[in-house]
């Protein structure tokens, strides 16, 4: 802790603090002139700080001391630019400034408290009002301005920030500090100063004469000289200069000196703004100099060398301005250019969005295709494009042309001979004449084709077709459009594979409905139930997938024949997958065929969005489209990252999966509602997340297994099957779906099953 005895101070000063601290109530400044912090170097122009900060803090110390039962506020805009000395903080209160809060309401909101000392950190425009009124008000106010000034002259700074004159009577003290460098004390040494120094001295102090004569007179007595002393002799040798040591790295300075300027405020007269100072910083100097921590130039240029101070900082606060307005524009022109590029990239970015919505709209595979082939142009300025479609095992059928010869639309190739063309999974160079289409002489052709991309259309992992596409007016593609097309590519695959599915089922439903004109009735049901238990069956997954660290099982049990459950585990790349699980509102053939759509529809939309409630929001909007009117789904999607086990959700009115996580078993949370019913900006549909961690295992399961009724006519509920699982939490998920469905059975007796029965379990190993 700083103590005023840690500075050089001539003994006046410690008389000044006395009667400063003993002082009635009013406003108390500790004035001085820092660095700013835009001129970015710690002493600017080669000048110390001033040290107000310190003076600062002794004076505030000393205040609390002298008044030890009265509290403390600090206001500030940050703790620490006013540091409480720990003995006195229990009775301290810090008003924070900013947030809302200025020095105007946080001064007025410790004013009735009558605090034995009010802090400050700073005096400005907005505080220099509010901190003279509490002044008046019988309250001690502590604060620091920055500033150059001292004396008088900070009272007319104040009045420039705005003070009233009727309230400058409350101003009682005026501390402005100053630290200058010293001399060194092994190298000073006596100097004698010529005539001109003299009288420039004594014309700056007229009572310099009698100063040197005092301080001699002390000095001979500290010496115990003998005789009559000659007072121009003194005069020559009072003052010291220092030449350079080893001490000081021979420049004649070591360590600081403060140099103070003590003002007390006589009244609110006009007249005593022109008071001089009790102990000015000029007389304060000189005497420091009569001491040997100064030299006679420090003396002599003293004010000039504290405008210099002041205009230095102006200068280097200029100057890191410019550089700062500098800089601010080479970021500026930098964030124009940037904004051009992210300009261009957003228009490429909403065309390619425009496409894919357009893409998704269409459920027509032909129509879709010929979409595909007249998108290519916008992308990437391909003027010829030809897509092949995988129809049936060994065969691949040209869907769409653009710039050939349409008559090839329709025709049927060797796959095999169509799709080596596509070498690779991502679009590569093709210099080469489209499969199919025999080579030609540019004069017949009427163009030459200059440069070729066989852009394979992957699905699921599955080549369902492959586009070609040619230029016949520019050398190459650039990057960035094969970057776009790639991306085109991968939506326009998913979108083909789904209208392919779909145009599958509705093909399906087709011979369906012709079958049920032709048969009896019991045979209409037979066919339709093997149909529909063809179909679910080929849905359901037989098998998992292989993802380290994580193992699945899961079991089905229709109410019927067929039932409107499925659930899956979706592989979307080498870090995530996806794990769904869905009840459709009916039961029988026209639930499978709706649980059918749905998951069609649930796989294509997992493969283009990663998020489980853009994935639902589409299926939702597709199955309004597509599906039946008076049926819904609900749906549980989830999707897994496996490098951080995070797995981020989306509920579609689906019953709560359970994670059992040691010996508890908690139910995940999130809201949502059915899909199929509602319009997209209607349907409620939320994400939610949650960490899962190893030994976990997350059970998820259809509303068939907690309407089990017992022979008595009671519901197994969700309750008992919480308690169930959790006593099963030893179990390998295989044993766990296993032993479950053994005590449904067990609870059912030989009352019929009402509902589909599905549970799904996913074990983090």
């Amino acid at each position: 802790m700083l103590k005023l005895g840690d500075f050089f101070h001539l003994p006046e000063v410690d008389t000044l603090v006395e009667q400063l601290i003993d002082n009635e109530p009013g406003l108390f400044i500790v004035a001085g002139l820092d660095p700013r912090p835009i001129a970015q170097t710690p002493v600017a122009g080669g000048f110390l700080p001033s040290g107000r900060s310190a003076i600062f803090r002794i004076l505030m110390r000393e205040m609390l001391a002298a008044c030890q039962s009265g509290s403390c506020f600090v206001i500030g805009e940050d703790k620490s630019a006013a540091r409480v000395p720990r003995q006195f903080r229990r009775r301290t209160r810090f008003l924070p400034v900013g947030l809302g809060a200025t020095y105007a309401e946080q001064i007025a909101e410790a004013v009735p408290f009558q605090p034995g000392l009010l802090v400050l950190d700073r005096l400005c425009s907005e505080s220099v009002p509010a901190a003279l009124e509490a002044a008046q008000r019988g309250v001690r106010v502590l604060s620091q301005l920055d500033t150059v000034f001292r004396g008088a002259d900070v009272v007319r700074h104040l009045l420039d920030l705005g003070a009233g004159h009727d309230q400058i009577d409350s101003l009682s003290w005026v501390v402005a500090v100053q630290r200058l460098a010293a001399l060194c004390p092994h190298c000073a040494q006596p100097v004698s100063l010529d005539a001109f120094q003299l009288d420039r001295l004594r014309h700056s102090y007229a009572d310099l004469d009698d100063l040197i004569r005092s301080w001699a007179t002390e000095s001979n007595a500290e010496s115990d000289g003998d005789g009559e002393q000659n007072t121009t002799g003194h005069q020559a040798e009072t003052f010291f200069e220092a030449g350079g040591c080893e001490h000081c790295d021979h420049t004649g300075r070591r360590g600081d000196v403060v140099v103070f300027d003590f003002f007390h405020l006589a009244g609110s007269d006009p007249a005593s703004l022109e008071q001089r100072s009790i102990l000015s910083m000029e007389d304060y100097v000189l005497r420091l100099a009569l001491h040997g921590h100064l030299s006679p130039d420090d003396v002599l240029g003293f004010e000039a060398d504290q405008f210099h101070r002041t205009y230095h900082l102006l200068v280097t606060s200029e100057h890191a301005l410019v550089e700062a307005n500098t800089e601010l524009e080479r970021k500026l022109v930098e964030l124009e250019t940037a904004h051009r590029v992210m300009e261009q990239r957003t228009r490429a970015l909403i065309s390619l969005q425009d496409i894919g919505q357009a893409l998704i709209s269409s459920t027509d595979l032909v129509d879709l295709a010929d979409q595909v082939c007249r998108r290519v142009h916008d992308l990437c300025g391909a003027d010829r494009a030809i897509l092949y479609f995988r129809r049936v095992p060994g065969r691949a059928e040209v869907l769409a042309v653009s710039g050939w010869d349409p008559a090839l639309i329709h025709q049927q190739f060797d796959a095999d001979f169509v799709f080596q063309a596509a070498l690779d999974v991502i679009p590569s160079s093709f210099n080469r004449w489209p499969p199919g289409i025999p080579p030609r002489s540019p004069d017949i052709e009427g163009a030459a084709l200059r440069a070729g991309l066989s852009v394979p259309l992957i699905a699921q992992e599955e080549a369902v077709g492959l586009m070609i596409v040619h230029t016949t007016f520019k050398p190459r593609f650039e990057p960035g459009e094969v970057a776009l097309l790639q991306t085109f590519a991968n939506q326009a695959a998913l979108a083909i594979q789904r209208a392919d599915l779909i145009e599958d089922l509705r093909a399906k439903i087709i011979q369906l409905e012709a079958a049920q004109a032709e048969l009896a009735q019991k045979e209409r049901m037979e066919r339709e139930l093997e149909l529909a238990r063809q179909v679910q069956q080929s849905v359901l997954p037989r098998t998992f997938p292989q993802v380290p660290g994580y193992c699945f099982a899961a079991c089905n049990e229709p109410a019927r024949q067929v039932g409107g459950d499925f659930y899956d585990v979706i592989l979307l790349d080498n870090d995530y997958f996806g794990v769904a699980i869905a009840d459709v509102s009916d039961k029988g053939m026209p639930a499978a065929l709706y649980m059918a759509l749905t998951r069609s529809l649930l796989l294509a939309e997992a493969r283009r969005e990663r998020s489980p409630r853009a994935v639902l929001s589409s299926v939702n909007r597709l199955l309004l489209e597509l599906g039946e009117p008076n049926m819904f789904v609900t749906v549980f999607y989830g999707v897994v990252e496996c490098s951080t086990r995070r797995l981020t959700y989306t509920r579609a009115g689906h019953d709560r999966p359970v994670l059992l996580r040691q010996d508890s078993a908690k139910e995940l949370s999130g809201q949502g509602a059915a899909l199929g019913l509602l319009e997209p900006e209607m349907l409620p549909l939320f994400e939610e997340q949650i960490d899962l961690a190893p030994g976990d295992r997350l059970v998820l399961y259809t509303d068939g297994l907690t309407d089990v009724t017992s022979p008595t006519g009671q519901l197994f509920d969700r309750g008992r099957l919480i308690h169930l699982l959790q006593s099963y939490g030893d179990m390998s998920p295989d044993e766990l779906c296993a032993a479950t469905f053994d005590d449904l059975t067990d609870y059912q007796g030989g009352t019929q099953q009402f509902d589909d029965m599905t549970m799904l379990v996913v074990q983090i190993e």
